[in-house]
């Protein structure tokens, strides 16, 4: 019997002016592998299913209200996009600018990705519709 589980949390993503999800391109322009965005994509199912408890040791606080999701895969470069919690419910977080982790400097590069999001954030609360769920993997047949 097959079960259907609904998720208690929701990950959304931002959508530029033209109406992308500002991840999807960022892992487009740096040619992230389809290993990298599995492996990003298995935290935000994560996060979906079980919360923010369980994608923690996995997150980095960047201040100000900023965090980011650190994928780590041996080989790969390490997405790390920023969000914030909400802005419009408790069981949500928003991903509001690409990045990768630097694990010399212990930090998100580009540096000014926060500031990124921040405008992002900006902009998403003068617009609300200016968000998408979906995923940033492909979907590969089984």
């Amino acid at each position: 019997m097959h079960v259907i589980q609904f998720p208690i949390c929701r990950a959304w993503f931002f959508l530029d002016e033209n109406r992308e999800n500002v991840i999807r391109k960022w892992l487009n322009e740096n040619d992230v592998s389809d290993a990298d965005r599995v492996s990003l994509q298995a935290l935000l199912d994560i996060y979906e299913g079980s919360g923010f408890h369980a994608i923690v040791a996995s997150t980095v606080d960047l201040g100000e209200g900023f965090h980011a999701l650190r994928s780590s895969r041996k080989g790969g470069i390490e997405p790390c996009p920023v969000f914030c919690a909400g802005p419009t419910g408790e069981n949500e977080i928003t991903f509001l600018a690409g990045a990768r982790w630097d694990s010399k400097a212990k930090t998100v590069r580009p540096t000014y990705a926060v500031g990124v999001a921040k405008e992002n954030l900006e902009e998403l609360l003068k617009d609300r519709q200016r968000r998408v769920r979906e995923r940033v993997a492909r979907s590969f047949a089984r």
